[in-house]
């Protein structure tokens, strides 16, 4: 086991009794029922307080010092490394084994969309300075030749890297232009999704991992009630109106029941379904703008028109971005009119992945499997 959780002093104190000894708890005079009465104020350790724990630890992890990391791909790369933690402290936590490499092609998502939103802006500033210079001074005028030559090259350069064809629309005033504002949405939304899942599955495998399946099936209903609280406010960036925080879903202990029974396989697809369908779906598979630019995305990668404007839709089960062609590499398919934020379609994209992980752990793959889940989890902040 590798070092996955702060220790806490909860660690060694037991539910619904006092986490101080009694002895040690202030004792005050207060008027009570008319008549002058001490008064031991003795904490209880209780549910709430566990899950407060836990989900501050979560936090701690994408905002430390209670600020969210701004850049959403370092957020990722904590993410991503916290959920191969998991799995290294404890096999059985399949589920986070596979999401350290899923979380990772999130990142590469965000790092795809990040740079066309960069390239575009490139060609633009570009082809402005190229315009700003004929207006001003003509076609390669004798004293600005060669200034001119060199505008020319660099408008070229930028405009091969552009990847979104020529035509595009900017209006007036508008810092990006419309192509580049779907790329921010994919951007901010894959971001949203990636961070709201984290929030919402680590603090349930600390819970299992430090209290236990009987003490988490005591707690599951209690962790709803601790958001809300200004004296102990929670992280959720989804806002209520999408999806409540803490809901007591019934695939929740599904999942770790399996994970007790030694049915790991079953655990993965319980979470997995927690994933996508409970917490994934409601946050961004049902923003119709998401929508609607995942699926061109997926017919354009498909029918390769427009060229070198769509990112495929895959899962590479290694710590790179890149596809390899070794059976790693899990294709959601070619069909250009496949749907992502189909819950069916989605789901058997991610049971065909967990299969092919489950698989690799037990065949000659496992030994460059467990590098890449180290080298994951070495990728972000240590304990």
């Amino acid at each position: 086991m590798t070092q996955c959780f702060k220790d806490q002093p909860s660690d060694q104190q037991r539910l619904n009794h006092n986490s101080t000894p009694v002895a040690d708890c202030e004792c005050k005079e207060e008027l009570l029922y008319g008549s002058k009465t001490l008064i031991t104020d003795v904490p209880i350790l209780t549910c709430a307080c566990l899950w407060r724990h836990y989900q501050r630890e979560a936090e701690e992890i994408v905002a430390p010092g209670g600020v969210l990391i701004a850049d959403p791909v370092e957020r990722n790369r904590v993410i991503n490394a916290a959920y191969a933690r998991l799995w290294l402290h404890d096999s059985r936590f399949q589920w986070a084994g596979l999401a350290a490499f899923a979380s990772k092609q999130v990142g590469c998502g965000l790092l795809h969309a990040a740079d066309s939103i960069e390239h575009i802006r490139d060609e633009y500033e570009a082809r402005q300075r190229l315009r700003d210079s004929r207006r001003e001074f003509g076609l390669l005028t004798s004293d600005r030749m060669s200034e001119q030559a060199q505008e020319l090259r660099d408008y070229k350069e930028a405009d091969a890297r552009n990847p979104v064809p020529s035509v595009d629309f900017r209006s007036t005033g508008e810092d990006l232009s419309l192509v580049q504002q779907q790329f921010r949405h994919v951007h901010d939304m894959m971001a949203l999704g990636n961070t709201t899942l984290f929030l919402d599955v680590f603090p349930l495998h600390e819970f299992y991992a430090k209290r236990g399946l009987r003490e988490l099936k005591t707690c599951l209903r209690a962790r709803a009630r601790i958001h809300g609280r200004p004296k102990f406010p929670v992280l959720w960036p989804v806002g209520k109106e999408k999806l409540e925080f803490g809901l007591d879903y019934t695939e929740i202990l599904l999942g770790f029941e399996a994970i007790e029974d030694g049915d790991i396989a079953g655990s993965v697809e319980h979470l997995a379904r927690h994933e996508q369908i409970n917490i994934l779906q409601p946050t961004i598979y049902q923003d119709r703008q998401l929508v609607a630019l995942l699926r061109a995305n997926h017919a354009s990668y498909v029918t390769g028109f427009p060229s070198g404007v769509a990112q495929a839709i895959e899962l590479t089960l290694t710590n790179q971005c890149q596809r390899v062609e070794d059976g790693r590499t899990i294709d959601f398919g070619d069909n250009p009119l496949a749907d992502l934020s189909d819950i069916k379609q989605r789901m058997a994209f991610v049971l065909q992945a967990a299969a092919r992980f489950d698989q690799m752990l037990g065949d000659h793959n496992r030994n460059a499997l467990e590098q890449s889940i180290s080298e994951i989890a070495s990728s972000g902040s240590s304990l």
